[in-house]
């Protein structure tokens, strides 16, 4: 398995495992294994890309995920993220206010269906940790509370901290944190 910068040429196959797992096109069965609730663009992908960082996970060629990692001012224009920021003043993490930390938003990240469970999450999530240390002080995220598959998969998985929550359009998220060393 390779895990590096997404290039270009992976937009296309990113968007395709994006359309595959967004909540809008799944059935109720297939939300229980996870979902992501954000879609973007090409053009927006290449921004994600050249703001903080967008990596894949591939094999022989093939995409089988990715992870988005994105500065609070690019996050802003979209809605349900603008929100999720608004809330960094009123959610405490280690005894201070989100927003008075050095913070990015990490996400969406998506597994394809068939690879979950065998490390490519942990193997973005310590990619992208090398490439912000030094960078950035914590690292903020949101999971949908109809989602417990990926908050297990974070919370346990990768070791993040739920300091609180927040609505958005009468769904309920939990946001995650976690510290970045340098």
């Amino acid at each position: 398995m390779d895990f590096r910068r997404a290039t270009p040429e992976d937009f296309s196959d990113i968007l395709k495992l994006q359309a595959t797992n967004f909540i809008d096109n799944l059935n109720t069965e297939d939300l229980t294994d996870g979902f992501l609730s954000a879609e973007f663009t090409c053009q927006q992908l290449e921004e994600i890309a050249n703001d903080v960082a967008l990596l894949v996970a591939s094999d022989k060629g093939r995409i089988l995920g990715y992870l988005c990692a994105c500065s609070c001012d690019y996050y802003k224009q979209f809605p349900l993220l603008a929100t999720m920021i608004r809330s960094f003043d009123s959610i405490l993490y280690f005894g201070k206010p989100l927003r008075s930390y050095n913070i990015f938003i990490y996400g969406p990240v998506c597994i394809d269906k068939s690879h979950r469970g065998r490390g490519l999450l942990r193997g973005l999530y310590e990619v992208l940790l090398g490439e912000i240390s030094g960078k950035y002080e914590v690292g903020a995220a949101f999971v949908s509370k109809d989602n417990p598959h990926s908050l297990t998969a974070h919370v346990n998985g990768l070791g993040m901290a739920s300091p609180g929550g927040f609505e958005f359009r009468g769904r309920h998220y939990d946001i995650l944190a976690f510290s970045i060393e340098s």
